[in-house]
């Protein structure tokens, strides 16, 4: 009976060390929609969807990431909701980023730049009244 690992070539790697499995390839199609996903959990932050022209459309919040260095440069299109702190909403949206970005992929963002596309009015009401039923 032969001894376990003796028909191993000397010197190489076991079947079973991780540095012999291959690589993981991030896309950076793949972190857009992670950015896009925290992004919407900062509250002020809007989805929006509107035309561009007779047929494109134009979704928002929409991500860019380059993921050709070893940490991403990120560009981050959003709506906010106006009136709103545009600079604290703006510093709060590029830590969510950091952070999710950093805890899913493992590499944190050497760059995140954020612009704001549109201001969407809140719908206030008055305290005594109702939003009118729609017909």
């Amino acid at each position: 009976m032969a001894e376990p690992g003796a028909d191993a070539v000397p010197g190489s790697a076991p079947p079973t060390d991780p540095s012999s499995r291959g690589e993981l390839v991030i896309r950076g199609r793949a972190v857009s929609r992670i950015v896009e996903r925290a992004v919407l959990d900062v509250p002020g932050v809007l989805r929006s969807s509107s035309r561009i022209g007779p047929i494109t459309r134009r979704e928002l919040p929409r991500a860019v990431v380059d993921m050709s260095t070893p940490h991403p440069n990120i560009r981050v299109d959003v709506a906010l909701t106006w009136p709103s702190p545009v600079a604290e909403l703006c510093r709060d949206i590029r830590a969510r980023i950091d952070v999710e970005v950093t805890r899913i992929i493992g590499r944190a963002p050497s760059r995140i730049d954020i612009a704001v596309t549109e201001l969407i009015a809140e719908e206030t009401f008055p305290a005594d009244a109702e939003p009118e039923p729609a017909r």
